[in-house]
Order: C-alpha cells, then sequence, then structure tokens
C-alpha cells in the first residue's frame, strides 16, 4: 500500500500543477473544476494512509490482518458527484 500512496501523491502534484497553471492563466471554469479532483485526491491520500497506518499497527496480531480485509470488504464505492460539466 505504500507504492499505492506514492501513486496517489504522484497524480495529486499532476492535478496540482494543472490547478497552478490555470491560477496562472486566470482560467476560472478550470480552477473550479479541478477543485473536485483535488477534493477526492485529499480523501485517496488519507484512505491509503489509513490502510498502511492499520497494516502497521497491527504487523505482530496474527489476526490484524483478517480484521483489516473484512474491513476494507465492507467498503462501497460511491460514484462522483456531478461536477457540473
Amino acid at each position: 500500500f505504500e507504492h499505492v500512496l506514492e501513486h496517489e501523491q504522484h497524480v495529486t502534484a499532476l492535478i496540482n500543477s494543472l490547478m497552478d497553471l490555470a491560477i496562472e492563466l486566470k482560467d476560472h471554469a478550470t480552477t473550479s473544476f479541478l477543485k473536485w479532483f483535488i477534493d477526492e485526491q485529499v480523501e485517496e491520500e488519507a484512505s491509503a494512509d489509513e490502510i498502511i497506518q492499520s497494516l502497521k499497527l497491527n504487523e505482530n496480531n496474527p489476526g490484524g490482518l483478517f480484521l483489516i480485509d473484512k474491513d476494507l470488504a465492507q467498503r462501497t464505492f460511491l460514484p462522483p458527484q456531478d461536477v457540473g460539466i
């Protein structure tokens, strides 16, 4: 999951670069559009970090991996909200 977090951080950097360019060009519509993606990346990075922390806390707990797996299996996909475009 550390690779997952690194990937999410890379995606965040790419989106931030786009946002920087949109701000520089005073492209308010694109800035507004990218805001949703930035918020989503905050959630994605937090989720990956939460899993990493759980794995670290349970590395010496024989049943820990089972509990983490059970937790992850209960997650449900929430489709993205309409971004207005």
